[in-house]
């Protein structure tokens, strides 16, 4: 684009971010720096689980587990929320080694002080089924997951004989999104969940004529059985490389 800097790459566009409130800024941030107008628009909420027991049981016992997998950085947050000694627990001689699914999530745990063994380079979890390719039948993994997450990893690790313990770390709640959205260009969706709630409440129409910029193939799934036609896949299901190809597919416009 003719006259078009670094910084203000996406100037001229409205990018709708539909994170949660908690999780927006990151990526509006990033917009930002780049020139967008961001517009903020969260069509889901995190909240805790129904109940805590299952975690708490968990954690108590967390010397029987080999592994640790975290999937999301608000997993991250919601279990060392509930649980201020996690980390002085996971430095601890005969601790289980912490497996995260993607950069933000292992970045979650180091800003906690937490040590994290593995980040596989397919940061999503057919990365995690494979970088845990090598655990013996029998090998215990705590995994705490959002209420209605995947079961792609429990479902093959639990096919070798591998013993997962799935406790409730958060829920995900659709917000009713009764009024619509500003005006956008672009429509931001780092979740399936995300992207069904928003096409639950406005309809698929609301989308016509947007670019429609996902975070990776899990989400470009639900958009593609939601019946929503993607314009630009993030390289890796990051922040960075979602806003990467957001730049990368404005400047193909000449």
């Amino acid at each position: 684009m003719r006259g078009v800097t670094a910084t203000s790459s996406l100037a001229g566009w409205s990018v709708l971010v539909t994170r949660p409130v908690e999780q927006a800024s990151a990526l509006a941030t990033a917009l930002t720096s780049l020139g967008a107008h961001v517009v903020v628009y969260p069509t889901i909420a995190l909240g805790p689980p129904p109940s805590w027991e299952p975690f708490d049981r968990a954690v108590s016992a967390l010397g029987d587990y080999a592994w640790l997998v975290f999937t999301s950085p608000s997993a991250v947050r919601f279990a060392t929320e509930r649980a201020p000694g996690l980390r002085d627990a996971l430095v601890a001689p005969a601790a289980p080694r912490v497996a995260a699914v993607g950069t933000e999530t292992a970045r979650a745990l180091r800003e906690r002080g937490m040590p994290v063994a593995i980040v596989p380079d397919d940061q999503r979890q057919e990365g995690l089924v494979d970088a845990l390719d090598a655990l013996s039948p029998g090998t215990r993994v705590l995994f705490p997951q959002a209420l209605g997450g995947r079961e792609l990893l429990v479902e093959a690790l639990v096919e070798r004989g591998v013993v997962v313990d799935v406790v409730p770390i958060s829920r995900t709640r659709a917000l009713p999104l009764v009024d619509a959205p500003p005006f956008f260009d672009v429509a931001t969706f780092a979740s399936p969940s995300a992207l069904r709630a928003f096409v639950t409440a406005r309809g698929t129409a609301a989308l016509d004529g947007k670019v429609v910029a996902v975070i990776g193939p899990t989400t470009a799934a639900a958009a593609r059985a939601a019946g929503v036609a993607i314009g630009v896949m993030a390289a890796q299901p990051s922040v960075t490389a979602l806003v990467a190809a957001l730049a990368g597919f404005r400047a193909t416009m000449g």
